[in-house]
């Protein structure tokens, strides 16, 4: 598995949703989980921000993090 401190936000929720419908046992949860991801394959993808000091261009929690300072 990835490592998770290299995942966006939006990266972590869908690999949890899909490993937890690789493993369930019940149906109606599996049902779910599908609907679930199916809802998150919908979202619009994520804006891209620029870092206001260097002007790099990344996604919003990358930005925050980077260290141009």
């Amino acid at each position: 598995m990835t490592d998770d401190t290299t995942l966006t936000a939006r990266e972590r929720l869908r690999t949890h949703l899909r490993e937890a419908y690789r493993t369930t046992n019940s149906p109606i949860v599996e049902a779910q989980l599908q609907a679930a991801l199916d809802a998150w394959n919908d979202l619009p993808p994520t804006s891209l921000w620029e870092c206001p000091v260097c002007g790099k261009v990344g996604l919003p929690e990358r930005i925050q993090q980077h260290n141009c300072r």
